[in-house]
């Protein structure tokens, strides 16, 4: 389960890929302290890998705190999954020369904090990345890609796995919200029978599926669901039909009566004969925070996002922007067909 690092810009001096061995070796030595962390603008996979991580090595006797780059990364949705006890620090913890950093579900080290222009990991005693991203930068001393990896969730299980730390009701259900919401439902190319084992080995754990199903998709608020519906009525069709996208703003979260897009691009793409959309939502005047998603293999939606400043996987990626919404259509377009091709003459009739 290595993945062969090659030439990465922001990698850590000293910067190494290690197998789950390896890394369950770093992660059950005795008297050493972690800080276990996960990107900015968190989503199910970061926040149930981090807090999952942690409370394995908490039940194992180890000193480990969460700490994190947004001030408050709990999601709303998500916050059944944290107890009374489970506090996220903001940014590095004070005793962090003390702390061996584990960064979970981060592709690269923008997306944590970046000190003096010294990464993520400066002042910690040591750092280690978890991740299954396929861009990731490899920016820590020991890091653990998996790219065919469903979630990252699932490549922390391995690793509590061969660890032999402890995977109790506890560690799993966190575990199981990363796995569920990073493979959307079990429905995305990127589930393989590995992710199917993790999930009956969560589930013997103690998680209950449908108490989990239960609370990040059948009690959707109302604004929720008014702004998707704004969104459909907004969608436009570019690349011939095969990207729809939508765009909104302040007066869109007014008339919906709140701003969670949560579900809205996921709702595009399913649309017959989409295989790719967007959803650029104004966040301050004049920025847009852009999500894309893909549902071919043929279109890595990634490579359009990191050419913008972000990232994320082959089939889901976003990125901020403050360009001209109608040249960001234009743009995404031609990106679009130059990874698809035009479509054939005899298609279009």
């Amino acid at each position: 389960m290595v993945s062969p690092r090659g030439g990465h810009p922001e990698a850590a001096p000293g910067a190494r890929d290690a197998d789950v061995g390896a890394v369950a070796g770093l992660l059950g030595r005795p008297g050493v302290k972690y800080a276990v962390a996960s990107h900015h603008n968190p989503d199910g996979d970061a926040l149930g890998s981090m807090l999952g991580l942690h409370r394995a090595l908490v039940a194992a006797g180890h000193d480990s705190v969460m700490c994190h780059p947004d001030e408050d990364p709990r999601l709303p949705e998500m916050d059944f999954m944290f107890a009374d006890g489970d506090v996220v620090g903001h940014g590095p913890p004070p005793d962090a020369a003390e702390r061996v950093l584990v960064a979970v579900d981060c592709a690269s080290a923008e997306r944590l904090w970046v000190r003096d222009g010294l990464g993520p990991h400066a002042g910690f005693a040591g750092s280690i990345n978890i991740d299954h991203h396929h861009d990731n930068t490899r920016f820590a001393q020991f890091n653990l890609v998996v790219p065919d990896a469903s979630s990252s969730a699932e490549v922390v299980y391995d690793v509590l796995a061969a660890a032999g730390l402890p995977v109790d009701e506890a560690v799993a259900t966190p575990l199981y919200v990363g796995l569920i919401t990073d493979t959307g439902r079990f429905s995305y190319s990127n589930t393989g029978a590995h992710a199917h084992q993790v999930a009956a080995a969560l589930i013997e754990a103690g998680t209950d599926p449908h108490a989990v199903s239960d609370r990040l998709y059948e009690q959707q608020p109302l604004p929720r669901l008014m702004l998707a519906a704004l969104a459909l009525g907004k969608m436009r069709s570019i690349a011939d039909g095969r990207l729809r996208i939508a765009v909104l703003g302040p007066d869109d979260y007014a008339q919906a009566g709140g701003d969670d897009s949560e579900g809205i691009v996921e709702l595009l793409r399913s649309i017959e004969g989409c295989v790719a959309a967007g959803l650029a939502r104004e966040t301050e005047p004049g920025w847009y925070r852009v999500s894309l998603r893909s549902s071919v293999p043929e279109l890595d939606v990634s490579a359009i996002a990191r050419a913008e400043g972000g990232g994320g996987h082959k089939a889901a990626a976003g990125f901020s922007t403050n360009r001209d919404i109608d040249d960001l259509m234009a743009d995404l377009e031609t990106k679009v067909v130059a990874q698809l091709g035009p479509v054939p003459d005899e298609s279009r009739g």
